[in-house]
């Protein structure tokens, strides 16, 4: 299955951080990473085959990662080196053992080198989980038409804004913000050439 959540890699500047979903198995042995091979996450596993990838319960940090955004997290120094971040609540330190890279998607096989709590799982409702799915459907931008990205974040719409909290409604207003932006982007773009 696909677990969503955020990885921390090294890089020259410190950590780089990404929201990313690895494939794991139920017993959360056998990772399975995959980067594109364009991005910042793929040049920096290549560089460095160790990495943290965190479950966390907040949908506001993943939104802003999508959206080229830096959340408000600290970090320290886990027991084999590699990035936590303080406001996680489980996180498993990996290596990469095997690489394919036959695809513009590699795929990384990892093993779990440590793993440890930080605090509990505060939980999920609605608007977390429409939160999550409108942030991969932003991730997806290059892939959507603008009809089915409209689609995907209206869908969102009535969870989000009948369950959530203050963090939730500044994830939703970031995504509104930045879908007009978009639009308005596009419709620019179109009438330009």
């Amino acid at each position: 299955m696909i677990i969503e959540g955020v990885l921390t890699c090294d890089s020259p500047s410190g950590p780089h951080v990404a929201a990313l979903g690895p494939v794991v198995d139920e017993a959360r042995t056998a990772w399975l990473l995959r980067p594109f091979q364009s991005s910042r996450v793929f040049s920096c596993l290549r560089a460095n085959p160790k990495c943290v990838f965190h479950t966390i319960d907040d949908a506001l940090p993943i939104v802003q990662l999508v959206l080229g955004q830096s959340p408000a997290f600290t970090y320290e120094r886990s027991p084999a080196g590699g990035w936590l971040i303080c406001q996680a609540c489980h996180w498993f330190e990996l290596e990469i053992t095997a690489w394919d890279v036959t695809q513009p998607r590699s795929e990384a096989q990892a093993r779990v080198l440590a793993e440890g709590d930080l605090r509990p799982f505060w939980g999920w409702n609605r608007a977390k989980h429409a939160l999550l799915e409108a942030a991969i459907a932003i991730s997806r931008v290059h892939l959507l038409s603008a009809e089915e990205l409209a689609l995907s974040l209206e869908r969102c719409r009535a969870p989000i804004e009948k369950t959530c909290g203050p963090r939730e409604q500044l994830a939703w207003d970031l995504i509104q913000s930045w879908h007009a932006q978009h639009t308005l982007q596009a419709h620019l773009n179109s009438h330009s050439h």
